[in-house]
């Protein structure tokens, strides 16, 4: 459940006791911050306002609007990363098989070739993947057949990706709208077709005239427009209708985790928004990029 306000899960200004400890001092729940502070709490005039409810993946949010701003990568920055991911992985799984060599020979004189067989095969298997998703996405070549393993293959090497991203100075919101495109790209390369309806899954954040045009957009094409004001919510949607493929419209954060979600079970696309006043308040989107998404799934030209 996203709380109402930043790091609290309670209505600000409300007292309250410890449950198991009832004997304890009173607490206060500070609405600007979320801190718990004991006794009476004078609040500094100067202390910021929260304008905006923001939503599970911004709670970390310092106010910055460049934290925020809206970017416009290619697949070919996720694409960097996640092949040094897949490097570092396999080179971790090589150093470990090498430490742990000697005590598997004491087991039994077979297990050190059975172990790097399976390290060899896993090692073909992830690169041949990787290589044939690359050409898929920089081609636009149907060589995976399927969309859903490619994504599934993608988000499975992102956590990895953000750890060396992160080190070397690429924020988590670049890299996320690069592998955001990343995916896209996988599902119009495989030409998929959604077999039922498509939905689009708005978040509660988008201005009211944005919403206005979408609705109208998404009768227009025959699809499904809905609101969804958390990741919870997107999912109770998505049980109840049972699209047959999801735009999802976000940030980057949150299009990610949809996607690492939603994607190993229906193809989805991810159409990122635009955030001029930051994050959770008045953001827009861009409405052609938007008939394109629904063109791919659905082959409806809507204008």
């Amino acid at each position: 459940m996203t709380p109402r306000y930043p790091g609290t899960v309670r209505p600000p200004g409300r007292r309250t006791r410890h449950t198991l400890f009832p004997y304890l001092p009173e607490l206060r729940i500070l609405p600007e911050t979320g801190n718990l502070i004991h006794g009476k709490v004078t609040v500094p005039a100067d202390t910021p306002k929260i304008d905006r409810r923001l939503g599970d993946e911004w709670e970390n949010w310092t106010g910055d609007l460049d934290e925020s701003q809206s970017y416009h990568e290619t697949a070919g920055l996720f694409t960097l990363y996640a092949s040094l991911a897949l490097f570092v992985l396999l080179a971790g799984l090589g150093f470990v098989l090498y430490m742990i060599e000697p005590r598997l020979a004491l087991v039994h004189h077979a297990l050190p070739l059975i172990a790097r067989g399976l390290a060899l095969f896993f090692a073909l298997v992830s690169g041949g993947l990787a290589v044939l998703l690359i050409l898929s996405v920089f081609t636009g070549r149907n060589l995976i057949f399927n969309s859903r393993v490619g994504q599934v293959a993608a988000s499975r090497i992102l956590p990895l990706a953000f750890v060396i991203a992160r080190r070397l100075g690429i924020s988590r919101d670049r890299l996320g709208n690069s592998f955001v495109h990343f995916s896209n790209d996988i599902v119009r390369a495989t030409r998929y077709r959604a077999p039922g309806r498509t939905i689009i899954l708005l978040p509660r954040c988008l201005k009211a005239d944005v919403k206005k045009a979408v609705q109208e957009l998404g009768e227009r094409a025959g699809v499904g427009v809905f609101i969804a004001t958390g990741g919870g919510e997107a999912r109770q949607v998505i049980r109840r209708e049972r699209p047959g493929a999801v735009i999802g419209v976000a940030c980057e954060r949150d299009l990610v985790s949809g996607i690492r979600d939603v994607a190993p079970k229906i193809a989805t696309l991810g159409v990122t928004n635009q955030r001029p006043e930051g994050p959770c308040k008045n953001t827009t989107v861009d409405l052609d990029e938007l008939r394109t998404a629904i063109q791919t799934l659905t082959g409806v030209r809507v204008e």
